[in-house]
């Protein structure tokens, strides 16, 4: 039977191959760890990260709508707005409402 390891072991390992210069087969190979799980765990790192992940404000400044304009919003996690540019002052109001 096949040994089970937690997610503080996976993370351990995780961070580890973060910091090394290993693709993450190799690095599997190294340590003795199934790839597979490796695989798994790694995409379990990296889901909750990004629902962990915090929300940074910049300062930005619009001088204007122009023909056609789109205002886009990106996170780390994946996830993406897109606003019409005439629509910037909802936006603004949309953002202010934010915890």
């Amino acid at each position: 039977m096949a040994r089970r390891h937690g997610a503080q072991f996976w993370r351990t390992h995780i961070e580890a191959w973060d910091r090394s210069e290993l693709t993450q087969r190799e690095y599997s190979a190294q340590h003795g760890l199934a790839a597979r799980g490796f695989y798994r765990w790694r995409r379990k790192h990296k889901e909750a990260k990004a629902a962990n992940a915090s929300l940074t404000l910049v300062p930005v400044s619009v001088s204007g709508p122009a023909a056609n304009a789109v205002v886009r919003l990106h996170s780390s996690g994946g996830w993406r707005i897109e606003v019409p540019g005439g629509n910037v002052s909802w936006l603004a109001e949309m953002v202010k409402q934010l915890p």
